[in-house]
């Protein structure tokens, strides 16, 4: 033995190390914790991530440059509590902003800006129909307004570009425009707050005018009385021939005068009573309980509920039709609604009607009492009473049209006051920037859904990857150690000689990965098995191109590099390999001996660079490799060849490929099966063990080849600098 292996003729420490993985790392990877299994997860699919996050991003930003621009403009108005014709109007006819609770108030408010009626007049002041800003023209030509169904798709548009909120808990609105023209969003706003204006005024105009015009009608019958009564005054004075005004002279004129000033009374509070009842007859439901003076809260809520029911109502018959059976069960609760709230209005409408009742009663009984005392009267001159009766009739007639005349000059002012509850706080402003798209939200989006896809991708291709890779693949999914992991390197220091010059080298090449890893499987092989390591080891891989043959070649130079005599077999006789990599002839070889034709001696060939290592090449080709490598001549050849070498290395084809690794696994002592990193699947290499096991063969676990040592699934395991451990050496190290 040359002096040059002295020094790797004890097992180094990285050879122990790599011994005892195999038993340790089956623990390690069940007490793996699920952060490192996402870390490495992480590292083996992240490009994927990252990739389709960056695609996210970019179709947002596509996206951003591509969508239509929108802008939207803000108003805000104030719904007062009063407006200021309160104080001018009837005492009976109270505010109904002034009573309704604040939050109801607002709603209501809410949705009449929201009103379809309110809609169509703003898109008629606006002429948004020939606008294609608003809408696209049909043809170049505007939208004809007067067919319902455009009418309807109009409004929607409109309604959906309107956003209505309260601001907190105040009193003020806020609307939100929003249009493809910044000068357009602004003018719809505006607009729509000026509409909404005049249609308050509007309502408080046509409920004053209709008051105004029954008391008219009133006084005018009042007028005429009034006249006839300074009449017949004058035609008694003259009869009688009493040219002053004082006539009360006794008890019974007093009396007289007291019942005449009652019954005045009694007569204006009939009228009054009356007109309240005309006013509610003539008023919309939804004044009904402001004429009447009183708010009813059951009323209040039952109207709030029909107007939403309404609502319900309308927007689901526009989309799923009438037949739909929401839409009949809301239709079934509007009428019971309406039902409810006319026998609650009516029985308003009864209340006012019974005591207009009581106050005709009141002066029916009034005017008997005057008759009655006009009858006394009589007893006087027959001409002084009708004087004093004639005055009395005058005054109250007097009286009453005073009363009714101030009245309707009230109702006059409170029509001409072009007055609201409602202020308007700001202006809608012409938007600067745009609303829509808005972009950072939708790099957000796109990069969070490139995230999401990428992840689901990832997921999905580590759901399908089901090649071995990990360590925890192959022991806990074959059960089986794992005798090493041999590094990928460049095909050169694949060869013989040059590994072994790099093996024994000082250099940069004693500390290279491919010669530590044969050195950790060496050790793993003499510690495979309790008392003495197995002499006879059979190396097979699944299919062929998985390197089976170059680890053997390695793999007994590496035995040989550690003094022992061994020896190397080329046992594929069917596509043989070592005797290329070696260089040596294969004129004689391992079916020479087999049939005969050559004693063993003769076939065997000594490697110059390494006495100690000798080659059996396969020799030629036979006719049935599996008869000879099962044949008894076989069996006496691993026989002899255990007394003359230390440790004896076979090479075999491909397990599945055909039956020659199965026939000869059962006359070695271990078969370790070589598997390609990151190509071998589950199944197959099951499938192979299975043969092997049921042909007798004593397999010592598995050998990974060409594997990436900086890729995640291994950098876990050897330490992320595992692989720069073996760079070039200084002097002093």
């Amino acid at each position: 033995m040359k002096p040059e292996f002295a020094e790797i003729s004890e097992p180094s420490q990285s050879d122990s190390d790599l011994a005892t993985k195999p038993s340790a790392a089956p623990g390690a990877m069940l007490d793996e914790d699920p952060f490192g299994l996402f870390i490495r997860f992480l590292k083996k699919r992240g490009w994927i991530l990252v990739v389709a996050a960056a695609l996210g991003y970019l179709v947002a930003v596509v996206a951003n440059h591509f969508l239509p621009k929108r802008y939207t403009a803000q108003a805000n108005i104030e719904i007062q509590a009063e407006d200021a014709t309160s104080q001018f109007r009837l005492e009976q006819v109270q505010d109904l902003g002034a009573s309704a609770d604040t939050s109801e108030r607002l709603d209501t408010e809410i949705e009449i800006l929201h009103s379809r009626n309110l809609a169509l007049e703003t898109i008629q002041a606006l002429h948004l129909e020939t606008d294609p800003d608003f809408l696209p023209l049909q043809n170049g030509r505007p939208w004809d307004l007067t067919r319902p169904d455009y009418r309807l798709m109009f409004i929607d548009v409109f309604q959906g570009d309107i956003a209505i909120s309260r601001l907190g808990h105040t009193s003020i609105l806020r609307i939100l425009v929003t249009s493809r023209r910044p000068e357009l969003s602004s003018l719809i706003a505006n607009t729509l707050i000026d509409r909404y204006i005049e249609h308050s005024f509007r309502e408080n105009y046509a409920a004053t005018a209709k008051v105004s015009g029954w008391l008219d009608s009133k006084l005018s019958t009042l007028k005429e009385n009034l006249e006839k009564s300074q009449q017949r005054i004058i035609e008694l004075q003259r009869g009688i021939g009493i040219y002053g005004t004082d006539q009360s002279h006794s008890i019974i004129a007093a009396n007289l005068e007291e019942l005449n000033k009652q019954y005045a009374d009694a007569q204006v509070d009939r009228m009054l009573k009356e007109s309240r009842l005309q006013e509610i007859q003539s008023s919309p439901p939804d004044v009904i309980d402001a004429a009447v003076g009183t708010v009813d809260p059951s009323l209040q809520a039952s109207k709030q509920r029909l107007l939403q029911l309404e609502s319900d109502y309308n927007s689901l018959v526009q989309t799923y039709g009438s037949a739909y059976p929401r839409v009949k069960t809301l239709k079934a609760q509007i009428d019971q609604l309406q039902k409810l709230l006319s026998g609650q209005e009516r029985a308003q409408i009864m209340r006012i009607q019974k005591e207009l009742d009581a106050s005709r009663s009141d002066e029916a009984k009034l005017r008997d009492a005057l008759d009655k005392q006009e009858q006394e009267a009589f007893g006087m001159s027959q001409k002084a009473m009708q004087y004093e009766l004639a005055h009395r009739d005058y005054e109250a007639n007097r009286l009453l049209y005073d009363g009714l005349q101030q009245r309707l000059q009230e109702a006059g002012i409170i029509s001409s006051l072009h007055s609201t509850a409602i202020h308007v706080v700001d202006s809608a402003d012409t938007p600067v920037f745009p609303s829509y798209p808005r972009t950072n939200f939708n790099k957000a989006v796109g990069i969070g859904g490139g995230l999401f896809f990428g992840i689901c991708l990832a997921l999905l291709l580590e759901m399908m990857d089901i090649n071995l890779k990990t360590m925890t693949d192959i022991e806990q999914g074959l059960q089986l150690p794992l005798i090493a992991a041999i590094p990928e390197v460049d095909s050169d220091h694949l060869q013989p000689g040059k590994f072994r010059e790099f093996a024994v080298s000082r250099g940069i090449s004693s500390w290279s990965k491919m010669a530590e890893a044969l050195r950790g499987m060496r050790t793993s092989i003499l510690l495979s098995s309790s008392g003495s390591p197995p002499k006879v080891v059979m190396l097979a891989s699944t299919r062929p191109g998985e390197g089976k043959s170059s680890v053997a070649s390695l793999t007994a130079i590496t035995f040989a590099l550690n003094g022992s005599k061994v020896l190397l077999v080329d046992a594929d006789l069917r596509r043989p390999a070592i005797h290329l990599r070696f260089r040596i002839g294969k004129g004689l070889g391992l079916s020479s001996v087999l049939s005969g034709k050559a004693p063993f001696q003769e076939a065997v060939v000594v490697w110059p660079d390494l006495p100690n290592l000798h080659i059996l090449p396969s020799g030629p080709i036979p006719p049935l490799p599996s008869e000879l490598l099962g044949s008894k001549e076989m069996e006496n050849l691993l026989a002899q060849v255990r007394k003359e070498y230390d440790f004896i290395i076979i090479d075999t084809p491909p397990v599945l490929a055909v039956t020659d690794a199965s026939v000869l696994g059962r006359l070695t002592d271990g078969v370790i099966l070589i598997l390609r990193y990151g190509t071998a699947r589950k199944q197959v290499v099951l499938r192979c063990i299975d043969l092997l096991e049921r042909s007798g063969t004593h397999l010592l676990g598995v050998a990974v080849n060409a594997v990436d040592y900086t890729a995640p699934e291994y950098s876990e395991y050897y330490g992320r600098k595992y692989y720069e451990y073996y760079g070039e050496r200084k002097p002093d190290e």
